[in-house]
């Protein structure tokens, strides 16, 4: 797997373990921990959501871009499907600890299951994953406007994932809308749109069949 497809797995997979959480001290009115609990609770509400997803990757030293569409579907508790359609088509399944990723022009099927066993999903959400990157990070509220929020995620570990990011998250609902994320290699900015909830998203949806001309690869995803 290439660091394309890594970075685009960036914004679906968890990635950090818990620590303490420290707030802002100049915003006295909302705390991180206000609004990342808001934004749990916004997610354990739902028992199903789909959005879009568009993403441009540029690379910092050249210049270059590239840019990614899909479509986002998720279900309560740990169920995910992820088609994307450009630059090349690609399927994401993840269901519990097993994440697979069908690539049909390669004929491949990536496929990994989570290192820490059955309880420990690969795939926990968006709200608890901004719970565990901020266990790990120190996070500030960099804007706090009528109708929306911005965090700004640094990691305290030199050999992080990344090296700065920021979350939008609008008030109005509290799931996030945008991330903007650097590493040394890339810089991301994803955004989500155009949110349906609870439309009773069929269970086959998140069900994989490997195509008999598919090879699979054990543990390459991340």
């Amino acid at each position: 797997m290439n660091n394309f497809h890594k970075t685009i797995l960036f914004f679906v997979i968890l990635g950090a373990g818990a620590s303490r959480i420290w707030a802002d001290s100049a915003n006295n009115v909302l705390t991180v921990d206000d609004i990342l609990q808001k934004v749990d609770d916004a997610q354990t509400k739902a028992q199903d959501v789909q959005m879009d997803l568009t993403m441009e990757m540029k690379d910092p030293l050249s210049g270059k871009t590239q840019q990614v569409q899909g479509s986002v579907k998720m279900k309560s508790p740990n169920e995910i499907f992820v088609h994307y359609f450009k630059p090349t088509e690609q399927f994401l399944y993840i269901t519990g600890t097993l994440a697979q990723m069908y690539q049909p022009a390669q004929h491949l099927v990536y496929q990994q299951t989570s290192p820490n066993g059955a309880n420990e999903p690969l795939y926990l959400g968006v709200g608890k994953e901004l719970k565990r990157y901020a266990g790990s990070s120190h996070v500030s509220i960099v804007e706090n406007s009528g109708d929306r929020v911005v965090l700004l995620f640094i990691p305290k570990a030199d050999d992080a994932s990344f090296t700065s990011m920021k979350v939008t998250i609008p008030k109005k609902n509290w799931w996030p809308t945008q991330m903007e994320v650097e590493t040394p290699s890339v810089d991301t900015q994803a955004k989500f749109s155009n949110f349906l909830f609870n439309q009773g998203i069929d269970e086959k949806q998140f069900q994989f069949t490997q195509p008999k001309d598919a090879d699979r690869v054990e543990g390459a995803i991340f």
